[in-house]
């Protein structure tokens, strides 16, 4: 499948979400390899690399989930397994297909 085709579905199903906390639930917890660099979540945090951000709120819909921050900021996560994800940017629209280090 195509990345734009992914993205746009990715958009679509993160944007109809329905609200919730990820509590316990937050298959998406741990690292992850992104290509550009490694994300760090916990159910609570999120972190690119320049310090971890307290996620605000948690949708969840599918196995798909939107995490807001502070200042309106939002990621979508989608498509999450054991193995691997597909992250987005709300704001720029960037798309990276994410997948958990070897031990």
């Amino acid at each position: 499948m195509r990345l734009d085709v992914i993205v746009v579905t990715a958009v679509i199903a993160l944007a109809t979400a329905t609200p919730g906390i990820a509590g316990d639930d937050a298959p998406y917890a741990g690292s992850w390899d992104c290509g550009v660099a490694t994300f760090s979540f916990t159910k609570d945090t999120y972190d690119a690399g320049e310090g971890p951000m307290p996620i605000r709120k948690v949708e969840k819909q599918d196995g798909n989930y939107i995490l807001s921050f502070d200042g309106n900021y939002q990621i979508g996560l989608s498509s999450v397994t054991q193995t691997s994800m597909q992250w987005l940017s709300m704001a720029s629209g960037d798309a990276f297909d994410c997948k958990r280090p070897k031990p």
